[in-house]
């Protein structure tokens, strides 16, 4: 038994599947097969059997995949740890990231990290909250920056706020204003977010408890500032970059909507293992790049 034969084993209970197995490890799959085959009888036992054209893990597997996986865990973060003390660590970090932090956010803390860490790479990725938070669990993500579900496999720690606003064109009756309170909108036709994601969510209560009426009809900044330029509508939305762009609208102060009522949180998951290229990047971020109201 051989270190590559753990970590072939490991990569095929994951993918489950020896051609799939086979090209991520970049050998061919007659010497995968070959590699678990020597594997299983060494230990006089069978770690897969098939399952259609994929395999899956048999009793014995699923029981010896948990000491290896540990093992192999323990030992990469012991090579990273070494790596830190020589000067070399780098590493790489998939993150997926809504879209209204890629433009200000994610590019100023990477670069802050990078300044002490300059090997490290980052690949990202965007998408809206739900999804983000699926491919998470799969783990096709390290971490993820989005809003707040509940699951108990995750764990979220809040980064940032987003303040919510009113947004009007220049030549809506409101446009004169700097701040107004809910309880000014309810004579005016309102829109906002769609109710199926966390951030319509977010605003369907905030309204529902000061009785104003909105349709909740879009899915980002750039729908809603369009809409506001089109047809006139008032809109709560997130004072994100992506406003910025239209130069027709104006932005109003909601008072009595607090300013940490909309989070962005960084998300990781419980189950899935984590790098210490990731560990030290997450631990960079909660002690120097949260942007919370101050209480």
């Amino acid at each position: 038994m051989n270190l590559s034969q753990l970590y072939y084993f490991r990569k095929l209970a994951q993918l489950q599947h020896y051609t799939k197995a086979a090209k991520e490890l970049y050998i061919t799959q007659p010497s995968l097969s070959d590699s678990i085959s020597s594997l299983e009888q060494e230990l006089g036992i069978s770690l897969f059997q098939k399952e259609g054209r994929n395999v899956k893990l048999t009793k014995y597997g699923r029981e010896f995949h948990e000491y290896v996986n540990d093992a192999l865990n323990q030992l990469d973060k012991g090579i990273a740890v070494a790596k830190s003390k020589s000067g070399i660590l780098g590493g790489v970090i998939d993150i997926g990231c809504i879209p209204t932090i890629l433009g200000d956010y994610m590019p100023k803390v990477m670069q802050n990290y990078k300044e002490k860490n300059p090997k490290m790479v980052f690949n990202m990725y965007q998408g809206h909250t739900l999804r983000l938070l699926e491919e998470l669990k799969t783990g096709k993500y390290d971490i993820v920056f989005c809003s707040k579900t509940e699951d108990t496999e995750l764990e979220f720690i809040p980064m940032l706020a987003q303040r919510l606003i009113l947004v009007v064109r220049n030549d809506h009756p409101l446009a004169g204003k700097e701040a107004v309170e809910l309880a000014e909108l309810k004579n005016y036709s309102l829109t906002t977010y769609r109710e199926s994601i966390p951030i319509g969510k977010i605003v369907r209560a905030v309204l529902r408890e000061k009785g104003v009426e909105a349709s909740f009809s879009y899915d980002d900044e750039i729908s809603i500032g369009g809409v506001v330029t089109a047809t006139n509508q008032a809109a709560i939305a997130a004072d994100t970059p992506y406003l910025s762009q239209f130069a027709w609208i104006k932005k109003i102060t909601i008072s009595d909507i607090p300013p940490d009522t909309r989070l962005v949180y960084m998300v990781y998951s419980k189950k899935n293992y984590m790098t210490k290229a990731t560990e030290d990047f997450v631990e960079f971020l909660i002690q120097n790049e949260r942007r919370l109201p101050i209480s």
